[in-house]
């Protein structure tokens, strides 16, 4: 059995408690519990960084771990990528001590699952490791051997034939393919909570899980990665690099603005393969933001292509939307009703009905209750309605259809993997597969569809419980504009956990260049890294003089760390 299928015990608690507050105050009263980091995962052992920086800005980047320059090397397109790309120490990453981020090439957040069922389809192996490096890439070209469709050749993306029966033994394509993402489901956050899910863990059992699958492409941050999933490719070639895109030297505009797939730069599978049939396959995508239209791709925006579903809930029940300039919002889901039955089953859970989940008052506000499990019932419930009545899976011609779960990531930022809101979300969204299992089973057929699941990324713990350093965004990029003479407007356009979109008008005025802020990066300390009127907590004192960057660069000298990274090998 893979060691991802085991259940594991307690592994440890690391580091002791803080006396500071959360935002590393002092005097905030009794010292506050260390969470516990349950599971086999890969951030459970603390890495205390060494104590100088690696030299210049290319030194630094040239000497992360190989993969790490390829991940970034692929999740980078320097015309819409932030100006000046940064890799935190580990295990340190951005956030706060009551937030985390998760983007960055690090194994906690590229380790993900790879899940294909579908008796008649899809080989009953279990868990299995690919050849190579398997990553997400490779489902857009998995599934297209299912659907009998070519697949470009020049794509990163390859099939991945451990999942499939011989194709003799599957000679007609699925009628439908329903692809699922747990979005923030990577495998630390399933391991730190392995009883939460029990059927994904049996269909993993009979089907096929790819166990050595990761993102590939650093950030991991949603709308790339879903951009990865549905073209077979990666930023380097899709664009969608971040929410964030810079689209000319005075704009850094949304990657999904307007909910519009023109940044999209490649088609994806269901772009290519839709015309195939003369539009009469149906698909569809249900899902929380514009984020996710890279899995669905361009609709009627590509020549050829019509106005395929897509449903984005970005608000509540009733307030669904689209653009409908490209996509179609059917709007008959706007009137589903069982969202206040939602609301009041996850209030009674705990016996009481009082407005609240798990002591958090958010069930009474309708965009608070979207980062609970009654989101979760309700999305299964508008899914079911638009499955059966747009007819997926009734005629010969297959179909494919894409869903996001975004709860299971809302709630990681809301309160952290390692608490036990988690497992809560966890284990109502693995009932919702259950329920769509079942469905489907019943609407097209036993032996007659697929059901793909994966993740795109993990989650970053409490940092106080792996000794991380959330690293303060805010008080980085202050430090940064100070430091070469300049206000935080003039010189940032906008700002991620993957580096910085700079003002190039700036940047040519004052004489600044990306080479010397990059190493001015490097030697920035964890003492350096307050927010106003805080102290270092108790935790972290011994390690003030650290640097907190491993690499910083600037990002249109990939060509340079590559080729360095190439020789170091």
């Amino acid at each position: 059995m893979s060691r991802r299928m085991s259940v594991v015990a307690l592994v440890l608690v690391v580091a002791a408690a803080c006396t500071g507050g959360d935002d590393g105050s002092p005097g905030s009263g009794a010292p506050e519990a260390v969470p516990t980091v349950r599971g086999d995962v890969s951030f459970a052992t603390p890495v205390v960084p060494p104590a100088e920086p690696a030299g210049d800005w290319l030194e630094a980047a040239c000497s992360l771990p190989f993969e790490y320059v390829k991940r970034i090397r692929l999740g980078l397109s320097p015309e819409h990528s932030p100006d000046i790309t940064v890799v935190p120490r580990e295990p340190n990453f951005f956030g706060g001590f009551t937030s985390t981020t998760h983007s960055g090439p690090w194994p906690y957040v590229q380790e993900v699952p790879i899940v294909f069922w579908g008796p008649g389809h899809i080989a009953s192996n279990g868990p299995v490791s690919a050849p190579g490096e398997p990553t997400l890439a490779d489902i857009a070209p998995t599934l297209a051997e299912l659907l009998q469709t070519p697949f470009p050749l020049d794509r990163p993306g390859r099939t991945i034939d451990e999942a499939l029966l011989p194709a003799d033994e599957r000679p007609d394509p699925p009628k439908v393919i329903l692809n699922v993402v747990w979005d923030g489901g990577g495998w630390d956050v399933l391991n730190t909570w392995p009883d939460a899910w029990p059927f994904m863990r049996k269909l993993m059992q009979e089907g096929t899980l790819i166990d050595n699958a990761i993102v590939g492409s650093s950030p991991s941050v949603t709308p790339a990665v879903h951009a990865t999933i549905g073209t077979g490719t990666f930023p380097k070639e899709h664009t969608i690099v971040d929410i964030p895109w810079r689209k000319d030297a005075d704009n850094v505009v949304g990657a999904f603005a307007q909910k519009t797939p023109d940044h999209l730069a490649v088609p994806t599978l269901a772009d290519m393969y839709d015309p195939t049939t003369g539009n009469a396959s149906k698909i569809g995508m249900l899902a929380y933001k514009s984020w996710h239209l890279g899995m669905i791709g361009h609709g009627s925006y590509m020549e050829g292509g019509d106005k395929d579903i897509a449903v984005i809930a970005e608000k509540t029940a009733g307030h669904l939307v689209s653009n409908p300039e490209w996509y179609t919002l059917p709007p008959y889901l706007q009137h589903v009703g069982g969202y206040n039955d939602a609301v009041q089953t996850v209030d009674g859970e705990d016996g009481k009905v009082d407005g609240l989940w798990m002591g958090h008052d958010v069930l009474e506000d309708p965009g608070h209750a979207r980062h609970t499990p009654a989101w979760v019932l309700y999305q299964t419930k508008l899914l079911k309605k638009l499955l059966s009545t747009e007819g997926y899976g009734d005629d010969d011609v297959p179909d494919l259809f894409y869903v996001n779960y975004k709860q299971v990531d809302d709630v990681g930022h809301d309160w952290n993997m390692l608490n036990p809101e988690m497992e809560s979300i966890l284990k109502y969204t693995d009932d919702a597969m259950k329920e769509l299992v079942n469905f489907m089973d019943r609407q097209v057929g036993k032996g007659e569809w697929v059901f793909v699941m994966t993740a795109d990324h993990g989650q970053s713990p409490d940092p106080k419980a792996v000794g991380a350093w959330p690293i303060h965004q805010t008080v980085v990029t202050n430090a940064i504009a100070e430091h070469f003479g300049v206000t935080y407007d003039e010189l940032f356009q906008d700002t991620r956990p993957v580096g910085f979109w700079l003002n190039p008008h700036t940047l040519e005025e004052h004489d600044i260049s990306i080479e010397e802020m990059s190493n001015f990066l490097l030697d920035y300390r964890l003492e350096e890294d307050l927010t106003p009127g805080s102290s270092i907590p108790a935790q972290y004192q011994e390690r003030a003089k650290e640097p907190v960057f491993a690499a910083a660069f600037p990002s249109d000298q990939m060509g340079k760390v590559w080729a360095c990274a190439k020789d170091k090998r």
